[in-house]
């Protein structure tokens, strides 16, 4: 049986950074097939491993910076990000997201990763996603479902 983990990453605290997880909780509303697993990432990555280790598929939500107009949204299989991990970290307070997955490699592991990047409007103080980026939020999750569908096919 294939194992789905789909993953909300962001800071709720950052306006439109916290839109992975926003997503999460629309996410975990629905009546999502039993081979799926919902995570609220939050800004945690290495405390993450364990999640990513138990997946065949990996779908993750995020803010992405990618010079599109707010709101855009990207997918992206996380092999042609070429995410290199960061010689110069010097705490495990300072992974990201690409550490991780590097470190998970070096374990064994290597789940196939599609990341839904969601181009920020603002990334500052703030409970609120800004309204470009808000009203991307059901066509999101329809495109969550529609990818979860397709890898349990």
């Amino acid at each position: 049986m294939k194992r789905v983990l789909v993953l909300g990453i962001g800071n709720l605290l950052m306006q439109d950074d916290g839109v992975g997880v926003h997503v999460i909780r629309m996410l975990e509303k629905l009546d999502l097939p039993p081979e799926v697993e919902v995570v609220d990432g939050g800004t945690h990555s290495y405390d993450l491993l364990d999640y990513f280790s138990q997946a065949d598929q990996c779908i993750v939500i995020d803010a992405m910076h990618a010079g599109g107009q707010p709101g855009t949204v990207y997918r992206v299989p996380l092999a042609e990000l070429d995410l290199k991990p960061d010689p110069n970290i010097a705490s495990l307070h300072e992974l990201s997201f690409a550490e991780a997955m590097y470190m998970l490699n070096l374990q064994g592991y290597n789940p196939q990763v599609i990341i839904y990047g969601v181009e920020p409007h603002t990334v500052d103080l703030g409970l609120e996603l800004t309204p470009c980026v808000a009203e991307q939020l059901p066509r999101i999750v329809e495109m969550i479902q529609r990818e979860i569908a397709a890898l349990l096919a």
